[in-house]
């Protein structure tokens, strides 16, 4: 759940864009009384990821999330934000929420470097690193996103699962038959 960020989707909507953070908090809200009304989700319900960027998007995140779920950022950045994370939960007595956050998976051949380079970004040992690096902040899931920005992108998969398969092949290696069970 996001508070969303393009401006011409709330005009055709006839939405204020300015409120669409108090908007998103009441219906997360509304959301949560309904599934506490239902045994079958339990006393939270369904698992909400909130995601965003900004500190707003952190407060959110602790008074109404389950996760934070941040979008295509760097490594250094993300762990500055966990920081902020933590301070917020703790200055609301609040848990901390979860991280889950959303990552670029763009494999290139060589390596890349330089500040702005976002997780996920880079040489496939970059990326098991940058994976290594959320894991050592908290983070137990981690969404891969090879959507680069073209719609054209969704209808010829095949890279994306290139891609895909070879980080999951970096995770779990192929066993040799030599291994103990």
């Amino acid at each position: 759940m996001g508070v969303g960020w393009a401006r011409q989707e709330f005009a055709a909507l006839g939405i204020p864009f300015e409120q669409r953070g108090r908007l998103t908090d009441d219906h997360l809200r509304d959301i949560r009384a309904a599934w506490a009304d239902t045994a079958d989700y339990g006393p939270r319900g369904i698992p909400v990821w909130v995601g965003g960027n900004s500190d707003a998007g952190l407060r959110r995140a602790v008074r109404l999330g389950d996760a934070w779920h941040p979008l295509r950022c760097t490594v250094p950045w993300l762990r500055e934000a966990a920081d902020r994370l933590r301070a917020v939960a703790d200055e609301r007595q609040l848990p901390v929420p979860a991280l889950a956050p959303r990552i670029t998976l763009d494999i290139t051949s060589a390596p890349v470097s330089g500040p702005q380079r976002l997780a996920g970004q880079g040489a496939l040992d970059q990326i098991m690193d940058d994976l290594d690096q959320l894991r050592l902040l908290g983070a137990e899931t981690v969404v891969l996103d090879h959507y680069h920005g073209d719609p054209d992108e969704t209808r010829h998969p095949r890279a994306a699962w290139q891609a895909l398969a070879a980080v999951a092949a970096h995770l779990h290696p192929p066993r040799t038959g030599t291994e103990q069970s």
